[in-house]
């Protein structure tokens, strides 16, 4: 066992946090399956230890090699799995007669499983948090704020409000400054 002060096992950590973070952000991955292949990208790297040699070159650019080749093969087998893994009405069972015939229409109803993968409590504690921001919003806060609901587009939202150009960009700097009090940060 190694100690938690060495170098190589804090380089293992860090490359694995790493790749996972890129990962879910390029592929959306929820959070349960982004600390999967974490976890199964940190005991790669650990089996892979005996082979680390300090002399060839840093244990981050070992790391980073190694969790970069190990991420790609464990983000090619979820994606195959997700097209396995479906389920929908219609669909016949391995034990009928007919299971060898293919039949498209039987594809129609499919959904994949992974598409409401939602984690419901953080929603409703973000309708929460939204709830209480609108509380405490003045009048033109609230109706700045309905406009960009509305529209959801920025530019349109500015032609919508009818202020001019730096009277609208200046009052969505404040509206985010007031989301921001509420924990919005980066969608505010």
């Amino acid at each position: 066992m190694k100690p938690i002060n060495d170098p190589y096992f804090n380089s293992v950590k860090n490359a694995a946090a790493t790749r996972t973070y890129r990962l879910a952000a390029r592929f959306g991955l929820p959070t349960a399956e982004r600390e999967d292949i974490q976890q199964e990208l940190i005991l790669d790297m650990l089996e892979r230890a005996h082979q680390f040699d300090p002399a060839k070159g840093s244990a981050g650019t070992f790391t980073g090699m190694v969790s970069e080749h190990r991420a790609t093969e464990l983000l090619d087998r979820l994606m195959k799995d997700r097209k396995r893994l479906t389920f929908g009405s219609g669909a016949c069972a391995a034990n009928d007669p007919d299971f060898d015939e293919f039949d498209e229409s039987a594809n129609d109803n499919v959904v994949p499983m992974w598409t409401d993968d939602r984690d419901l409590f953080a929603d409703s504690m973000a309708l929460r948090d939204l709830q209480k921001a609108l509380a405490y919003m003045n009048d033109d806060q609230v109706t700045l704020f309905n406009v960009l609901a509305v529209t959801q587009d920025t530019p349109e939202a500015c032609k919508a409000s009818g202020m001019s150009t730096a009277t609208f960009y200046r009052r969505v700097h404040e509206l985010q400054m007031h989301l921001r009090m509420f924990g919005f940060r980066a969608t505010a």
